[in-house]
């Protein structure tokens, strides 16, 4: 028995775990930007050489051939957020998908409850939006926040069918998946095996909102965040956050599509500040909502447990 627990120790401590956490930490990050810096180098030059242009505006005027644009986008996140993430669980565990516990299952229950969360949860964020505001942190790079805010316009100018499809894509399933995979599946878990849960999801939440460059709506973006980490330290699953992300994602998709097709007029930049009871009972509903998630999840793993 002491023979196979020493064995089993040699193992974990082979190849990268052999390192201190900041070793691995400065390993991880430097895979990241390098990735991330290549994926933006490709993605641009791919642009340049389809439309023989660098000016984004003269580019984004002909809201009918972006698709090449969409495609690039495509290429950048797979690149910048999922590649890293499987080198560096092919480092820690030599498998591309081990460390980010990619095998556990999801639960039926999760595609019904995990979305009514997310409903009670946004008169919350967007409360954070006005606070972010409020402090200034919106007007931050606030020349580059208008051509990022451009290029999303115009692509969701198109309201072709194939368009569509490709901004859910786009927009609502590939960033779900290649962004979760990094900051909650890779950044957050490894955080995990030095700090605290609580603080590891948060630090993953603050890089996930700084790498949008985004600032109009970097606290809301901590925040939900935060709602992503904590649904997969709970659960375990890598999926449950996915989920969340590309019914946020997906759901923004959907509405500013509804707005340019004149069909449901909503201003899904500029959120309405909720009221006081919308704030109550919202946030009353969600907190009953995640004690029966906890239930449910706790209710699992010991199931899985005895199993």
């Amino acid at each position: 028995m002491t023979e196979i627990l020493s064995e089993a120790t040699l193992n974990e401590k082979k190849g990268i775990n052999a390192y201190s956490f900041y070793v691995q930490l400065l390993i991880c990050l430097s895979i990241f930007f390098f990735c991330f810096l290549v994926a933006q180098l490709v993605s641009g030059a791919i642009i340049v050489m389809y439309y023989q242009a660098t000016d984004m505006h003269v580019i984004a005027a002909d809201v009918k051939n972006l698709n090449a644009l969409r495609y690039a986008q495509i290429f950048a996140s797979l690149i910048s957020f999922l590649f890293p993430a499987f080198i560096f669980s092919k480092l820690k565990t030599k498998s591309y998908i081990d460390y980010v516990s990619a095998k556990t299952g999801f639960p039926i229950f999760f595609f019904l409850l995990i979305p009514l969360m997310l409903l009670c949860f946004y008169p919350c964020i967007n409360l954070i939006y006005y606070v972010n505001e409020w402090i200034g942190i919106s007007s931050l790079y606030k020349g580059s926040q208008e051509d990022y805010k451009m290029i999303v316009d115009a692509l969701m100018k198109d309201t072709s069918v194939y368009a569509i499809f490709l901004n859910i894509i786009t927009v609502g399933i590939i960033p779900a998946i290649a962004e979760e995979w990094i900051f909650r599946g890779t950044l957050q878990k490894l955080f995990m095996e030095k700090w605290n849960a609580h603080l590891a999801v948060f630090v993953a939440a603050t890089i996930f909102s700084l790498i949008h460059f985004e600032f109009s709506g970097f606290l809301p973006r901590i925040v939900l965040g935060m709602f992503l980490g904590y649904l997969f330290y709970y659960t375990g699953s890598i999926w449950a956050s996915i989920f969340a992300h590309a019914v946020n994602n997906t759901t923004q998709v959907i509405l500013v599509y509804l707005n340019n097709a004149s069909i449901y007029k909503s201003n899904v930049d500029v959120p309405e500040m909720p009221k006081v009871w919308e704030l109550i009972v919202y946030t009353v509903a969600f907190v009953i909502l995640c004690r029966i998630f906890y239930y449910f999840v706790q209710k699992r793993k010991k199931s899985t447990f005895a199993g």
